[in-house]
């Protein structure tokens, strides 16, 4: 079988699987994908722009549907976890050192 082909047979093949529940779990999964993109060397604006980013389906969900604050206080949050500080600008330029 050629590399870039599926192979429904192989049982090592990566898969996607989606759960319905009634359980809101985009508070975890944003903590789970804010950790992720810090541990890869990704800053709080960068993450940032990651949510905002249409083609990241999972992150830009959690964008849609909690908002932007929520968003920044997670970052904020899980960068506090690792002894990492956020500076969020406010709208009128000045620093908010959260």
């Amino acid at each position: 079988m050629p590399k870039n082909e599926i192979d429904p047979e192989d049982p090592m093949e990566l898969r996607g699987v989606g759960f319905l529940t009634e359980e809101d779990t985009s508070e975890a999964m944003t903590e789970c994908f804010i950790e992720e993109f810090m541990r890869l060397g990704h800053d709080h604006r960068q993450i940032l722009a990651l949510f905002r980013n249409r083609h990241y389906t999972g992150l830009n969900m959690v964008l849609q549907n909690r908002g932007e604050a929520f968003v920044k206080a997670k970052i904020t949050e899980v960068f506090g976890w690792w002894r990492r500080t956020v500076d969020w600008p406010d709208p009128a330029g000045q620093p908010d050192h959260l």
